[in-house]
């Protein structure tokens, strides 16, 4: 028996909440490690000035605390909640403003490649990004091929080959995508949201990818 119009709105529904689940998750993480960088660089600098007060052996070199607090900031100033609102900085620095910027870098070969999942109903795809992603990104139409467009994308995720992931999160079936997102979650690839695909989401989207590179870093 073929799903009713009941079951294809309520799969909309959830597949859009996972969608917003997923991307929550993704911005949680970043703060979570940068807040455990944060708390490692601040032991560190206690446990180095006990050693050197005691004339101890000094533990290993770490991470300033007054880097990790910026790294910190700048995590949280990413929320979208925050748009458009002037963070302020540590140290008397200028405030750090949480505006998207324009995506600007391309993937490096090292870094595997990017690959969006959805349809563009017809759209031309290079039109859709940048000039310097267009050529280089890799396109997976679950519209037209069904779940085994996905083929071996989890692996190659985990393999570290693949450098980030936008879903199009409107136009493709959540089951499709699950055994990506659960893939990119294990390998800490970063995963972004881009609706249907129109081009300011897909700027937004990859925005938020080299966003969470640069959080890794």
């Amino acid at each position: 028996m073929p799903p009713s119009a009941f079951d294809d709105v309520v799969e909309s529904v959830r597949s859009a909440l996972n969608a917003k689940r997923n991307e929550l998750s993704q911005r949680s993480a970043a703060i979570e490690a940068a807040l455990r960088g944060y708390e490692r660089a601040v032991e560190g600098e206690i446990a180095l000035a006990f050693a050197e007060a005691h004339q101890l052996r000094q533990p290993s070199p770490v991470e300033r605390a007054a880097d990790a607090a910026r790294k910190l900031v700048r995590a949280v100033a990413s929320l979208p909640e925050l748009s458009e609102i002037d963070v302020p900085a540590p140290s008397g620095e200028k405030p750090i403003r949480s505006e998207p910027e324009p995506a600007r870098s391309r993937p490096s070969a090292s870094a595997g490649r990017l690959v969006i999942i959805g349809a563009l109903s017809g759209r031309e795809k290079k039109a859709a990004l940048p000039a310097e992603l267009a050529t280089d990104a890799e396109w997976i139409d679950t519209e037209r091929d069904g779940v085994h467009a996905v083929g071996n994308l989890p692996q190659r995720i985990r393999q570290g080959r693949v450098s980030g992931v936008v879903i199009l999160d409107r136009v493709v079936s959540h089951k499709h995508t699950e055994p990506v997102v659960a893939a990119a979650r294990d390998a800490k690839v970063p995963i972004a949201f881009a609706g249907q695909g129109g081009r300011a989401s897909l700027l937004r989207a990859l925005q938020q990818i080299a966003d969470m590179r640069r959080q890794r870093s």
